[in-house]
């Protein structure tokens, strides 16, 4: 035999093995609720067995026998199951079992209840009542309830009831002891027509759905759809329409008067329309994107990733964290749904922009540089910057930053790179005035400007080294030589030195035309170098009495037109050649 465990409300005691258990009668599941001993047939009762030793099992029995399985201190009984009971109880605590006093259970007779209608009275379709009356019997006071088609009449709590209305009545009575019986159904035919309300949850349907409509409800009314004003299938007081238009139904009671209902128009709502916006569809990693849905008179949101329902996606804006197809399925005031088009998320690393490298400039008068960066699309700014070129006259001497900026729709798609450009003054390179040098002759020249510079000269005939900053040059005629340095920064130099080479000439300073056959003219040495040569002489007075402009002419014999000069001293003047050498001085006559 099972041990009995002990139950909450049981507390601990020393054991009493002379005083035998009280039995309580409960509610089912309430031992401290009192019931009644007398049970209503099919209703229940607990038994409940008090004052016990600790310890204690149990057996129960009515009218002496065991009941099968009732092994606890609780015994639930049923209405049809009346007699007497009592509780054995065994303690290990006691020698000798333990047996409460008895207790009846007594089961009260089910109600008779039954109700009858007597005749009609009114006029027929239009209004009139019918009399009901209870025939119950029971005991103790009885209490009333009427209803129509299963439904609760109010107020109608007496043993009689005027039907006014076609359809099935019942009578539920409950006697003293709470007992309650229901009659059986009872088909009232009176001369009232049936009501015929017609309603609907909702005023249309969305695309793909239905829409109920439901009529008065009657067991034995005949029911007739229309639409429009034409019959249509349905037999019942409720029917499912995917079509529009403007619904009533005629209902027809057993009495055969019949009632049109209520018109309902029935439309077809437009789907909804939504649509994601967002202001892109790009994010960083660890950044995020609202989307935003768009629609008119939409209610509830569900958004989705791939498919499948996201977490917290209910309301219209959802803030993206992830790559991914994104939907919207909405839900309007019409209770239609629609869902958006996907919208793709994309992903995006940090970009790297790169400025390409900008030489230094020497001198402002440098060709302007074309700019470049990566990635395509950015800006370029910094003094001297006209869209993507850098010009340094624009810019002027001095160090510069250059930037390239890339500005994209979210934070790691902007980027910026820098570099510092120099524009320098251009050097000065200064060969000094022109030179005269003797033919045959040599002259160093110095165009050094420091050792990152290269030199060029030209042209290259009587250079020492034409790459040198201070080469020797011995012309051979006079030459104009140029030269340019090119260095850092494309930094380029020139400038240019004529050479003037002559060959000296031999003037003697004193002649006598006696024709004795020596030094009759006056000859000068070295003109046949200056064929070009022009050779002035004056009197004292400034006439001119002796030109020759050419080598072949002859020489100064002291005549001037055919009649001897005078002795004395004369003024020369000598041109070896168009803008070239100037020689003057004075030259003695003598006989």
């Amino acid at each position: 035999m099972a041990l009995k465990l002990l139950h909450a409300h049981e507390p601990a005691r020393v054991a009493d093995c002379t005083t035998p258990p009280t039995l309580f009668v409960s509610k089912v599941k309430r031992p401290s609720v009192a019931s009644s001993t007398t049970v209503c047939q099919d209703s229940l009762v607990q038994l409940n067995a008090r004052n016990y030793p600790p310890g204690s099992t149990f057996t129960w029995q009515k009218g002496g026998v065991d009941v099968p399985n009732a092994v606890d201190s609780v015994l639930v009984v049923r209405g049809n199951q009346s007699g007497t009971y009592h509780c054995i109880v065994r303690s290990p605590l006691c020698s000798l079992p333990i047996v409460s006093a008895p207790l009846v259970i007594t089961t009260n007779a089910k109600l008779l209840v039954s109700i009858s209608a007597g005749n009609p009275i009114g006029v027929p379709c239009k209004e009139g009542t019918i009399k009901l009356t209870s025939n119950s019997s029971g005991n103790g006071p009885l209490k009333y309830q009427w209803y129509f088609e299963n439904q609760l009449i109010p107020s109608a709590t007496s043993n009689v009831f005027d039907a006014i209305e076609t359809g099935v009545y019942t009578l539920k009575v409950v006697d003293g002891f709470d007992c309650a019986n229901v009659s059986g159904a009872l088909t009232v035919i009176t001369y009232t027509p049936p009501k015929a309300d017609l309603s609907t949850s909702r005023a249309g349907f969305c695309n793909g759905e239905k829409v109920t409509l439901k009529a008065t409800q009657g067991r034995t009314y005949l029911y007739r759809w229309l639409r429009d004003g034409q019959e249509i299938n349905g037999i019942k007081d409720s029917i499912s329409v995917t079509q529009t238009g403007t619904y009533t139904v005629k209902i027809t009671s057993p009495n055969g008067c019949t009632t049109e209902s209520n018109q309902i128009s029935v439309v077809q709502y437009d789907d909804p329309v939504v649509s994601i916006t967002s202001s892109g569809n790009q994010i960083c990693p660890g950044g995020t994107l609202v989307l935003k849905a768009q629609g008119k008179d939409l209610k509830t949101f569900e958004w989705k990733k791939e498919g499948k329902t996201a977490q917290n996606g209910v309301k219209s804006d959802f803030i993206v964290t992830q790559a991914g197809s994104y939907t919207v399925t909405v839900k309007d005031t019409n209770r239609c749904f629609a869902t958006s088009k996907p919208i793709d998320i994309e992903l995006v690393t940090k970009i790297e922009t790169t400025l390409a490298p900008i030489p230094s400039f020497c001198g402002i008068t440098s060709a302007p540089f074309r700019l470049t960066g990566t990635p395509t699309g950015g800006s370029f700014s910094g003094k001297g910057v006209m869209g993507d070129v850098f010009d340094p006259q624009l810019a002027g001497f001095g160090q510069h930053t250059v930037s390239y900026s890339v500005k994209g729709s979210i934070e790691c798609m902007n980027g910026e790179s820098r570099q510092d450009v120099l524009v320098s003054p251009s050097p000065q390179l200064d060969l000094g005035p022109d030179k005269d040098i003797i033919k045959g002759g040599s002259i160093a020249l110095n165009a050094d400007l420091g050792p990152d510079y290269r030199y060029q000269w030209s042209p290259t005939t009587g250079v020492s080294d034409i790459a040198s900053p201070t080469p020797t040059l011995s012309p051979s005629q006079s030459t104009k030589y140029i030269v340019k340095a090119i260095g850092p920064s494309r930094c380029v130099a020139t400038d240019s030195i004529y050479i003037t080479v002559f060959t000296p000439l031999y003037i003697p300073d004193v002649f006598s035309p006696n024709q004795d056959g020596v030094n009759d003219t006056w000859e000068i040495k070295g003109l046949e170098d200056y064929p070009d040569a022009q050779i002035s002489v004056y009197n004292r007075w400034g006439e001119l009495i002796y030109h020759r402009h050419q080598v072949s002419l002859a020489s100064f014999d002291g005549n001037w037109n055919g009649n001897p000069l005078p002795i004395g001293v004369y003024t020369y003047h000598i041109l070896t050649e168009p803008k070239g050498r100037v020689y003057r001085g004075f030259v003695n006559l003598l006989r």
